[in-house]
């Protein structure tokens, strides 16, 4: 079993929710698709998810810019775009206090499932701060990579730290670019040990998406002005100047991104304010942002000695931000990007982690690894209501519906409620695929007595309802609200707890004239005689008057054939009689 050398608590949360009183998005599954509410971390950091790296993509790599002092994790492809060897150093001008992740044991630098293109990389674990030994796993970090195929591997001298004195590996893969590993020793390193344990990155950084969730929920609800768990920054523009001030020291301090966005930040009257762990500073950007400036907070340099581990409190938060988004001239602070694109083109160096989808880098701006310590609050929240439903169909195993019409019962599992509050249930019934409304619908009120259990809808559906599904499936949705507002939903339309089939064929058809019974199949006595002058059958009453269209709809088509039936034996029985009494007279 693969292993990454950080972990990170992670549950699952989602976006946009009410400011007080709401919910937790929930783990794990209970029949009919409800999920369990999970209790809410006292604090939470989205970088968590990064599991030590300086840059994690949930996509693809792609880097050209100057150098990175860290670590990048994708889970698509990594390529360089130097083709002399894309710098990855430990320390030049960044902060050494940091430690690089280990994958499966091994400290690394690189972690993708695949390296791809011409450019190569020149990962030497250079440290110009003399802090860390030339045994650690901070000199020594390699590549791990999920796809080796086509890598071959060769000597090259120059090597450094555990190659010192000797040659070190090389790796070329088949577009003839290459890693030059300076600190593993070609003796004893081959291509094979740098393939992962596991088959895909998302075993390295599990639950992604459900931290990516939590962290969105948390950080909306931090911004609450109701719940105060954060502080909104007072920001005041005079004549292209910006003045902030009303810092609080003890909770996350907030700013909108285009409040401050290309202008200078005065610090005048911000009481001498730095942002610390307990007091990070988080710029909230909006939707629609397509590039991300320098924050000039005058006073905050980001060169090594002065100000730049600043970074290690300050987020940038763009979670409502999708699309590419140019990063110029950006130089302190995380970024938290989950649904967008960045591209890093600049000449000035940027410090602090990164959280994105696809990541492409240029310029001659380098990247510091600072890990974001901010404590952000995500306080108590309460559970939400989650609804899931599992169909059945009254005297059917099979959930099939006769054409005549029947029962079905949608059974509503849920959790979150609050007991002695009264909730409606509306349920529709729709077609699978397009979710298309049939117009049948049924609804329940209740008062749950728990904040989990269970209730019935019932819907009572006619023949004529059905008629034109003959043969088809149909799918039940569900819609759960309070007082009039929506508050949960289970509208599925292709889930097979949901579906249930009306059944085939025509629920007027029977026996056609052809098909009923006729005076030679009735089984007479072989001795009697017969006249050629007896009543023949079809001088008898015929079965019925109507068309099978008529029996169809006045239901007579399942007993008027027995009727038939009985009519003509009566006929027969007595033409037989009256044979037997001309016989003897």
């Amino acid at each position: 079993m693969g292993t990454i050398g950080r972990s990170a608590k992670r549950y699952r949360w989602r976006r946009s929710l009410a400011p007080v009183g709401i919910a937790a998005v929930a783990i794990g599954a209970l029949a009919g698709g409800v999920t369990p509410a999970a209790a809410a971390p006292t604090t939470f950091n989205p970088f968590d998810g990064n599991s030590g790296f300086t840059i994690v993509s949930h996509g693809d790599i792609h880097l050209d810019n100057s150098e990175i002092e860290g670590s990048v994790a994708a889970f698509g492809t990594v390529s360089s775009g130097n083709p002399n060897g894309y710098p990855v150093v430990h320390t030049v001008a960044g902060e050494a206090d940091y430690t690089v992740p280990a994958v499966d044991g091994t400290p690394v630098r690189i972690l993708a499932n695949e390296f791809v293109g011409e450019g190569a990389f020149d990962v030497s674990n250079r440290d110009d701060s003399g802090t860390i030994a030339t045994d650690s796993a901070e000199a020594n970090a390699l590549v791990k990579l999920v796809t080796v195929d086509g890598l071959t591997g060769s000597a090259r001298s120059g090597g450094t730290g555990n190659a010192a004195g000797g040659d070190f590996l090389r790796v070329t893969n088949a577009e003839g670019a290459v890693i030059d590993l300076k600190t593993a020793p070609f003796s004893d390193t081959e291509v094979a040990d740098l393939q992962a344990v596991e088959s895909s990155i998302a075993d390295y950084l599990p639950g992604l998406d459900t931290h990516i969730e939590q962290t969105n929920q948390c950080l909306e609800l931090m911004y609450s002005p109701e719940l105060g768990l954060s502080n909104e920054v007072t920001v005041t523009d005079e004549g292209g100047l910006v003045y902030v001030e009303d810092f609080a020291d003890d909770r996350p301090n907030v700013i909108d991104y285009d409040a401050i966005a290309g202008k200078t930040v005065k610090l005048d009257r911000a009481d001498g304010f730095r942002p610390t762990a307990n007091a990070p500073l988080v710029i909230r950007v909006p939707a629609g942002t397509t590039e991300l400036t320098q924050l000039r907070f005058e006073g905050w340099s980001a060169q090594a000695g002065a100000e730049q581990d600043l970074a290690r409190f300050i987020m940038l938060d763009l979670a409502e931000v999708s699309g590419d988004v140019a990063v110029n001239g950006h130089d302190l602070g995380a970024i938290w990007a989950p649904n967008a694109d960045l591209n890093f083109d600049s000449g000035i160096t940027t410090n602090g982690q990164w959280f994105a989808q696809n990541i492409t880098t240029a310029g001659g701006g380098e990247i510091h690894h600072h890990s974001f310590a901010g404590n952000l609050p995500c306080g108590e929240i309460a559970a939400m209501p989650v609804i899931g439903t599992t169909v059945s169909v009254a005297g059917s195993d099979v959930k099939v519906l006769p054409l005549t019409g029947g029962s079905v019962v949608d059974t509503v599992a849920f959790e979150g409620l609050t007991p002695g509050v009264e909730y409606d249930l509306q349920g529709s019934v729709r077609t699978p695929g397009d979710g298309a409304d049939t117009g049948i619908s049924a609804f329940a009120s209740f008062v749950p007595e728990a904040a989990q259990g269970s209730v019935d809808v019932t819907f009572e559906i006619t023949g004529e309802q059905v008629a034109e599904y003959a043969g088809q499936s149909l799918v039940v949705f569900e819609f759960l609200s309070v007082g009039g507002e929506l508050v949960a939903e289970h509208a599925d339309p292709d889930d097979e707890a949901q579906t249930f089939t009306v059944a085939e064929g025509d629920p007027g058809e029977g026996p056609t004239p052809s098909e009923e019974p006729t005076v030679s199949e009735d089984p007479a006595p072989s001795q009697e005689p017969t006249r050629s002058e007896d009543p023949a059958p079809s001088q008898e009453p015929t079965p019925s008057t109507g068309t099978d269209d008529e029996l169809a709809r006045t239901g007579a088509g399942t007993w008027m054939p027995l009727v038939a039936g009985t009519v003509v034996l009566l006929s027969l029985g007595g033409a037989l009689l009256l044979v037997r009494r001309v016989y003897s007279s």
